[in-house]
Protein backbone atom coordinates (compact mmCIF):
# COMPACT_ATOMS: atom_id res chain seq x y z
CA UNK A 1 0.00 0.00 0.00
CA UNK A 2 2.95 2.37 0.58
CA UNK A 3 3.72 2.56 -3.15
CA UNK A 4 0.12 3.42 -3.97
CA UNK A 5 0.00 6.01 -1.21
CA UNK A 6 3.20 7.63 -2.48
CA UNK A 7 1.90 8.06 -6.02
CA UNK A 8 -1.53 9.11 -4.80
CA UNK A 9 0.05 11.97 -2.87
CA UNK A 10 2.51 12.96 -5.62
CA UNK A 11 1.69 16.23 -7.38
CA UNK A 12 2.05 15.93 -11.14
CA UNK A 13 3.63 18.81 -13.02
CA UNK A 14 1.92 19.76 -16.22
CA UNK A 15 4.29 21.34 -18.73
CA UNK A 16 3.09 23.81 -21.35
CA UNK A 17 0.42 21.99 -23.31
CA UNK A 18 -1.07 22.88 -26.65
CA UNK A 19 -4.37 21.37 -27.69
CA UNK A 20 -4.38 18.27 -29.85
CA UNK A 21 -7.19 17.22 -32.15
CA UNK A 22 -7.67 14.10 -30.03
CA UNK A 23 -9.40 14.54 -26.68
CA UNK A 24 -10.35 12.25 -23.81
CA UNK A 25 -14.11 12.40 -23.34
CA UNK A 26 -15.36 8.91 -22.46
CA UNK A 27 -15.49 7.69 -18.87
CA UNK A 28 -13.47 4.63 -19.87
CA UNK A 29 -10.75 5.24 -22.46
CA UNK A 30 -8.04 3.05 -24.00
CA UNK A 31 -5.47 5.51 -25.36
CA UNK A 32 -3.21 3.96 -27.98
CA UNK A 33 -0.28 5.41 -29.89
CA UNK A 34 3.45 5.11 -30.43
CA UNK A 35 5.76 6.17 -27.65
CA UNK A 36 6.53 9.92 -27.59
CA UNK A 37 3.32 10.71 -29.46
CA UNK A 38 2.04 12.82 -26.56
CA UNK A 39 -0.21 10.44 -24.61
CA UNK A 40 1.14 11.48 -21.20
CA UNK A 41 0.85 15.20 -21.97
CA UNK A 42 -2.75 14.68 -23.10
CA UNK A 43 -3.54 12.85 -19.83
CA UNK A 44 -1.83 15.43 -17.61
CA UNK A 45 -3.86 18.15 -19.26
CA UNK A 46 -7.02 16.10 -18.71
CA UNK A 47 -6.17 15.72 -15.01
CA UNK A 48 -6.25 19.50 -14.52
CA UNK A 49 -10.06 19.17 -14.52
CA UNK A 50 -9.93 17.10 -11.31
CA UNK A 51 -9.00 17.82 -7.72
CA UNK A 52 -5.84 16.07 -6.54
CA UNK A 53 -7.58 13.48 -4.35
CA UNK A 54 -9.98 12.53 -7.12
CA UNK A 55 -7.46 10.64 -9.26
CA UNK A 56 -4.65 8.10 -9.01
CA UNK A 57 -1.99 8.18 -11.73
CA UNK A 58 0.34 5.19 -12.14
CA UNK A 59 2.99 4.68 -14.80
CA UNK A 60 3.57 0.92 -14.87
CA UNK A 61 6.85 1.38 -16.75
CA UNK A 62 8.27 3.28 -13.74
CA UNK A 63 10.95 1.11 -12.12
CA UNK A 64 9.66 2.19 -8.70
CA UNK A 65 6.31 0.53 -9.39
CA UNK A 66 5.91 -3.12 -8.41
CA UNK A 67 3.19 -4.46 -10.70
CA UNK A 68 2.53 -7.48 -8.49
CA UNK A 69 1.92 -5.17 -5.54
CA UNK A 70 -0.30 -2.93 -7.66
CA UNK A 71 -2.36 -5.87 -8.88
CA UNK A 72 -2.78 -7.15 -5.32
CA UNK A 73 -3.73 -3.94 -3.48
CA UNK A 74 -5.10 -1.53 -6.10
CA UNK A 75 -8.78 -2.39 -5.72
CA UNK A 76 -8.70 -2.08 -1.92
CA UNK A 77 -6.81 1.20 -2.14
CA UNK A 78 -9.41 2.69 -4.47
CA UNK A 79 -12.23 1.66 -2.13
CA UNK A 80 -10.52 3.42 0.80
CA UNK A 81 -9.97 6.72 -1.03
CA UNK A 82 -12.26 9.12 -2.94
CA UNK A 83 -10.72 8.17 -6.29
CA UNK A 84 -12.94 9.00 -9.23
CA UNK A 85 -10.39 8.48 -12.02
CA UNK A 86 -7.70 5.79 -12.35
CA UNK A 87 -4.91 6.24 -14.91
CA UNK A 88 -2.68 3.28 -15.76
CA UNK A 89 0.03 4.18 -18.26
CA UNK A 90 1.86 1.42 -20.17
CA UNK A 91 -0.81 -1.05 -19.11
CA UNK A 92 0.08 -4.58 -20.26
CA UNK A 93 -3.26 -6.26 -19.51
CA UNK A 94 -1.56 -8.68 -17.08
CA UNK A 95 -4.18 -8.05 -14.38
CA UNK A 96 -7.83 -7.06 -14.24
CA UNK A 97 -8.72 -3.39 -14.02
CA UNK A 98 -10.51 -2.64 -10.73
CA UNK A 99 -14.00 -1.17 -10.60
CA UNK A 100 -13.80 2.62 -10.66
CA UNK A 101 -16.02 5.30 -12.18
CA UNK A 102 -13.49 6.56 -14.75
CA UNK A 103 -10.44 4.80 -16.21
CA UNK A 104 -7.74 5.77 -18.69
CA UNK A 105 -5.42 3.02 -19.92
CA UNK A 106 -2.51 3.69 -22.28
CA UNK A 107 -0.45 1.38 -24.42
CA UNK A 108 1.94 1.75 -27.33
CA UNK A 109 0.78 -1.59 -28.76
CA UNK A 110 -2.46 -2.17 -30.63
CA UNK A 111 -5.01 -4.20 -28.66
CA UNK A 112 -8.43 -5.60 -29.36
CA UNK A 113 -11.22 -3.26 -28.22
CA UNK A 114 -12.06 -3.55 -24.52
CA UNK A 115 -15.70 -3.94 -23.58
CA UNK A 116 -17.05 -0.65 -22.29
CA UNK A 117 -13.94 1.32 -23.37
CA UNK A 118 -13.63 3.89 -26.13
CA UNK A 119 -10.42 3.29 -28.09
CA UNK A 120 -8.60 6.51 -29.00
CA UNK A 121 -5.46 6.60 -31.14
CA UNK A 122 -3.03 9.48 -30.69
CA UNK A 123 -0.54 9.82 -33.53
CA UNK A 124 2.30 12.33 -33.59
CA UNK A 125 1.49 15.78 -35.00
CA UNK A 126 -0.22 16.33 -38.32
CA UNK A 127 0.63 19.49 -40.23
CA UNK A 128 -2.14 21.58 -38.69
CA UNK A 129 -1.05 20.59 -35.16
CA UNK A 130 2.58 21.29 -36.05
CA UNK A 131 1.63 24.84 -37.02
CA UNK A 132 -0.12 25.27 -33.65
CA UNK A 133 2.98 24.00 -31.82
CA UNK A 134 5.34 26.35 -33.63
CA UNK A 135 4.94 29.86 -32.18
CA UNK A 136 8.04 31.41 -33.78
CA UNK A 137 7.25 31.32 -37.50
CA UNK A 138 4.30 32.58 -39.49
CA UNK A 139 5.18 32.11 -43.18
CA UNK A 140 3.34 28.95 -44.28
CA UNK A 141 6.02 27.83 -46.73
CA UNK A 142 8.73 28.26 -44.10
CA UNK A 143 6.62 26.24 -41.65
CA UNK A 144 6.33 23.50 -44.26
CA UNK A 145 10.12 23.43 -44.69
CA UNK A 146 10.52 23.08 -40.91
CA UNK A 147 7.93 20.32 -40.84
CA UNK A 148 9.68 18.42 -43.63
CA UNK A 149 12.95 18.63 -41.70
CA UNK A 150 11.82 18.11 -38.10
CA UNK A 151 9.06 15.57 -38.63
CA UNK A 152 5.94 14.86 -36.63
CA UNK A 153 7.03 14.32 -33.01
CA UNK A 154 6.08 17.29 -30.84
CA UNK A 155 9.26 17.50 -28.75
CA UNK A 156 11.31 17.96 -31.94
CA UNK A 157 9.66 21.34 -32.52
CA UNK A 158 11.51 22.68 -29.47
CA UNK A 159 14.94 21.61 -30.70
CA UNK A 160 17.47 23.27 -33.00
CA UNK A 161 17.89 22.03 -36.55
CA UNK A 162 21.38 20.75 -35.70
CA UNK A 163 20.02 18.34 -33.07
CA UNK A 164 17.18 16.78 -35.05
CA UNK A 165 18.95 13.75 -36.54
CA UNK A 166 20.73 12.86 -33.30
CA UNK A 167 17.54 13.19 -31.26
CA UNK A 168 15.57 11.00 -33.69
CA UNK A 169 18.24 8.33 -33.44
CA UNK A 170 18.22 8.53 -29.63
CA UNK A 171 14.43 8.31 -29.55
CA UNK A 172 14.38 5.25 -31.80
CA UNK A 173 17.05 3.53 -29.73
CA UNK A 174 15.01 4.29 -26.62
CA UNK A 175 11.94 2.69 -28.20
CA UNK A 176 13.60 -0.19 -30.07
CA UNK A 177 16.94 -0.74 -28.35
CA UNK A 178 20.21 -1.22 -30.22
CA UNK A 179 19.68 -4.72 -31.55
CA UNK A 180 17.80 -6.54 -34.25
CA UNK A 181 14.52 -4.63 -33.92
CA UNK A 182 16.27 -1.33 -34.58
CA UNK A 183 18.17 -2.81 -37.55
CA UNK A 184 14.94 -4.07 -39.13
CA UNK A 185 13.17 -0.75 -38.61
CA UNK A 186 16.12 1.21 -40.00
CA UNK A 187 16.00 -0.86 -43.18
CA UNK A 188 12.25 -0.35 -43.55
CA UNK A 189 12.70 3.40 -43.09
CA UNK A 190 15.33 3.36 -45.83
CA UNK A 191 12.70 1.80 -48.13
CA UNK A 192 10.18 4.55 -47.34
CA UNK A 193 7.22 4.76 -49.76
CA UNK A 194 8.39 1.84 -51.91
CA UNK A 195 6.92 -1.54 -52.73
CA UNK A 196 8.70 -4.20 -50.75
CA UNK A 197 8.30 -7.80 -49.63
CA UNK A 198 9.54 -9.23 -46.35
CA UNK A 199 11.48 -11.81 -48.35
CA UNK A 200 13.53 -8.96 -49.86
CA UNK A 201 14.12 -7.56 -46.39
CA UNK A 202 15.17 -10.97 -45.13
CA UNK A 203 17.69 -11.46 -47.96
CA UNK A 204 19.22 -8.07 -47.22
CA UNK A 205 19.39 -8.46 -43.44
CA UNK A 206 20.90 -11.93 -43.47
CA UNK A 207 23.99 -10.43 -45.15
CA UNK A 208 24.41 -8.20 -42.10
CA UNK A 209 23.32 -10.33 -39.16
CA UNK A 210 21.89 -13.65 -38.09
CA UNK A 211 18.10 -13.58 -38.46
CA UNK A 212 15.35 -16.08 -39.23
CA UNK A 213 12.25 -15.44 -41.31
CA UNK A 214 10.06 -16.09 -38.28
CA UNK A 215 11.99 -13.52 -36.24
CA UNK A 216 11.68 -10.95 -39.03
CA UNK A 217 7.93 -11.52 -39.32
CA UNK A 218 7.53 -11.21 -35.54
CA UNK A 219 9.48 -7.94 -35.45
CA UNK A 220 7.59 -6.35 -38.33
CA UNK A 221 4.27 -7.41 -36.77
CA UNK A 222 5.36 -5.76 -33.50
CA UNK A 223 6.39 -2.57 -35.31
CA UNK A 224 2.98 -2.46 -36.98
CA UNK A 225 1.18 -3.03 -33.66
CA UNK A 226 3.17 -0.15 -32.15
CA UNK A 227 1.97 2.13 -34.98
CA UNK A 228 5.60 2.69 -36.00
CA UNK A 229 5.01 1.17 -39.41
CA UNK A 230 2.19 1.00 -41.97
CA UNK A 231 1.66 -1.21 -45.01
CA UNK A 232 -0.50 -0.14 -47.95
CA UNK A 233 -1.90 -2.80 -50.27
CA UNK A 234 -2.50 -2.56 -53.96
CA UNK A 235 -6.25 -2.18 -54.48
CA UNK A 236 -7.99 -5.58 -54.59
CA UNK A 237 -4.58 -7.27 -54.85
CA UNK A 238 -3.50 -8.34 -51.33
CA UNK A 239 -0.92 -10.80 -52.68
CA UNK A 240 1.02 -8.01 -54.47
CA UNK A 241 3.98 -6.29 -52.82
CA UNK A 242 2.89 -3.68 -50.28
CA UNK A 243 4.20 -0.15 -49.89
CA UNK A 244 5.84 0.68 -46.57
CA UNK A 245 5.50 3.94 -44.63
CA UNK A 246 7.15 4.79 -41.28
CA UNK A 247 5.19 6.76 -38.66
CA UNK A 248 7.43 9.77 -39.35
CA UNK A 249 8.52 10.81 -42.83
CA UNK A 250 11.70 12.39 -41.39
CA UNK A 251 13.06 9.12 -39.98
CA UNK A 252 14.81 8.08 -43.20
CA UNK A 253 16.83 11.30 -43.39
CA UNK A 254 17.80 10.87 -39.74
CA UNK A 255 19.04 7.30 -40.32
CA UNK A 256 20.75 7.51 -43.70
CA UNK A 257 22.53 10.00 -45.94
CA UNK A 258 20.49 8.90 -48.94
CA UNK A 259 17.88 11.56 -49.67
CA UNK A 260 14.73 11.09 -51.75
CA UNK A 261 12.35 13.99 -51.31
CA UNK A 262 9.55 12.58 -53.54
CA UNK A 263 9.39 9.50 -51.29
CA UNK A 264 9.46 11.67 -48.15
CA UNK A 265 6.69 13.82 -49.61
CA UNK A 266 4.55 10.78 -50.42
CA UNK A 267 5.01 9.52 -46.84
CA UNK A 268 3.99 12.96 -45.57
CA UNK A 269 0.75 12.89 -47.56
CA UNK A 270 0.02 9.33 -46.42
CA UNK A 271 0.32 10.30 -42.74
CA UNK A 272 -2.18 13.12 -43.17
CA UNK A 273 -4.64 10.56 -44.54
CA UNK A 274 -4.08 7.83 -41.96
CA UNK A 275 -4.36 10.30 -39.06
CA UNK A 276 -7.85 11.10 -40.31
CA UNK A 277 -8.89 7.46 -40.37
CA UNK A 278 -8.83 7.01 -44.15
CA UNK A 279 -8.55 3.49 -45.57
CA UNK A 280 -6.10 3.84 -48.45
CA UNK A 281 -4.70 1.65 -51.21
CA UNK A 282 -2.34 2.24 -54.10
CA UNK A 283 -2.80 1.55 -57.80
CA UNK A 284 -0.58 1.67 -60.84
CA UNK A 285 0.24 5.34 -61.37
CA UNK A 286 -1.88 6.37 -58.37
CA UNK A 287 -0.19 7.02 -55.03
CA UNK A 288 -3.35 6.68 -52.93
CA UNK A 289 -6.83 5.46 -53.75
CA UNK A 290 -9.70 5.84 -51.26
CA UNK A 291 -12.53 3.71 -52.68
CA UNK A 292 -15.02 4.82 -50.00
CA UNK A 293 -14.79 8.34 -51.44
CA UNK A 294 -14.09 7.48 -55.11
CA UNK A 295 -10.98 9.59 -54.59
CA UNK A 296 -7.51 9.27 -56.10
CA UNK A 297 -4.53 11.25 -54.79
CA UNK A 298 -1.32 11.98 -56.66
CA UNK A 299 1.80 13.31 -54.93
CA UNK A 300 3.73 15.48 -57.35
CA UNK A 301 6.08 17.76 -55.46
CA UNK A 302 7.73 19.80 -58.17
CA UNK A 303 6.13 19.99 -61.59
CA UNK A 304 4.44 22.45 -63.93
CA UNK A 305 0.69 22.59 -64.40
CA UNK A 306 1.17 21.40 -67.96
CA UNK A 307 3.17 18.33 -66.88
CA UNK A 308 0.63 17.50 -64.18
CA UNK A 309 -2.29 17.76 -66.60
CA UNK A 310 -0.45 15.56 -69.12
CA UNK A 311 0.09 12.88 -66.46
CA UNK A 312 -3.57 13.07 -65.46
CA UNK A 313 -4.70 12.56 -69.07
CA UNK A 314 -2.52 9.44 -69.37
CA UNK A 315 -4.16 8.05 -66.23
CA UNK A 316 -7.76 8.67 -67.35
CA UNK A 317 -8.37 4.99 -68.33
CA UNK A 318 -7.26 3.91 -64.85
CA UNK A 319 -9.51 6.50 -63.21
CA UNK A 320 -12.49 5.33 -65.25
CA UNK A 321 -11.81 1.66 -64.43
CA UNK A 322 -11.76 2.49 -60.70
CA UNK A 323 -14.89 4.69 -60.93
CA UNK A 324 -12.94 7.64 -59.57
CA UNK A 325 -14.98 10.82 -59.24
CA UNK A 326 -12.36 13.16 -57.74
CA UNK A 327 -8.62 13.59 -58.21
CA UNK A 328 -6.49 15.55 -55.76
CA UNK A 329 -2.97 16.41 -56.85
CA UNK A 330 -0.78 17.47 -53.93
CA UNK A 331 2.15 19.66 -54.96
CA UNK A 332 4.57 22.21 -53.59
CA UNK A 333 3.72 25.05 -55.93
CA UNK A 334 0.99 24.59 -58.53
CA UNK A 335 -2.66 25.35 -57.98
CA UNK A 336 -5.57 24.74 -60.31
CA UNK A 337 -9.02 23.17 -60.61
CA UNK A 338 -10.84 21.74 -63.62
CA UNK A 339 -13.04 18.85 -64.77
CA UNK A 340 -12.61 16.21 -67.47
CA UNK A 341 -15.47 13.94 -68.56
CA UNK A 342 -17.27 13.97 -65.22
CA UNK A 343 -14.16 13.79 -63.04
CA UNK A 344 -13.19 16.82 -60.94
CA UNK A 345 -9.54 17.68 -60.49
CA UNK A 346 -7.91 19.91 -57.90
CA UNK A 347 -4.23 20.79 -57.75
CA UNK A 348 -3.11 22.26 -54.43
CA UNK A 349 0.14 22.87 -52.55
CA UNK A 350 0.51 20.57 -49.54
CA UNK A 351 -0.12 23.25 -46.92
CA UNK A 352 -3.50 24.14 -48.43
CA UNK A 353 -4.48 20.54 -49.07
CA UNK A 354 -3.60 19.37 -45.53
CA UNK A 355 -5.41 22.24 -43.83
CA UNK A 356 -8.65 21.59 -45.71
CA UNK A 357 -8.79 17.84 -45.03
Amino acid sequence: MQTLQYFYETTLKNTIFLDRKVTISAKKTLLLGPRKSGKTSLILDHLTHYEKKQYLYLDLSDERVNKLEIAQFLEDFIKKNPIQLLVLEHFDFSFEVPVVEEIILTSSTQHSPLKGFETVILYPLDFEEFIAFDKKHFNIEHLFNLYAHQGTFAHMTQESDQNTHRLVQEMLHLILGHGLEFLVYKRLCELQSTRVSLFQIYNYLKTLTKISKDKLYAITASLEQQKLLFWVEKYQSPSFAKKVYPIDFAFKNALTLKKDFPKLFENMVFLELIKRGKEVFYEEGIDFFIPAENLAILCIGFSTKEAIELKIKKLLPTFWALHVKRIEVVTLSSENAFAVEGISFSILPFWEWALQL
